[in-house]
């Protein structure tokens, strides 16, 4: 792949890599319980932090992880993404 391949004009990580992405979900019991057993099933040890909304309706967590390939990474951010109390990631 070139950078023109790349419509941002980076070219794609080698892995295995480190990746940092956060998600945000609406407040719940163990969702940083339920994200870590979600990474840990892909054979993957995250680094999670988690921060709560001023007024506790919402949960940011931050996931931190040595991913082997994009096809692991895709897979548990699919994964995240489909909880209920899923709002956004980035």
């Amino acid at each position: 792949m070139t950078i023109a391949d790349d419509a941002a004009g980076r070219l794609p990580p080698d892995f295995p890599t480190e990746v940092t992405f956060k998600a945000v979900f609406r407040s719940s019991p163990f969702t940083r319980d339920t994200i870590r057993s979600l990474v840990l099933e892909h054979n993957v040890d995250p680094e999670i932090s988690q921060r709560e909304s001023r007024e506790g309706r919402f949960v940011s967590i931050t996931v931190t992880a040595v991913f082997p390939s994009e096809k692991v990474l895709q897979a548990v951010c699919a994964n995240i993404a489909a909880l209920d109390s899923f709002v956004t990631m980035f």
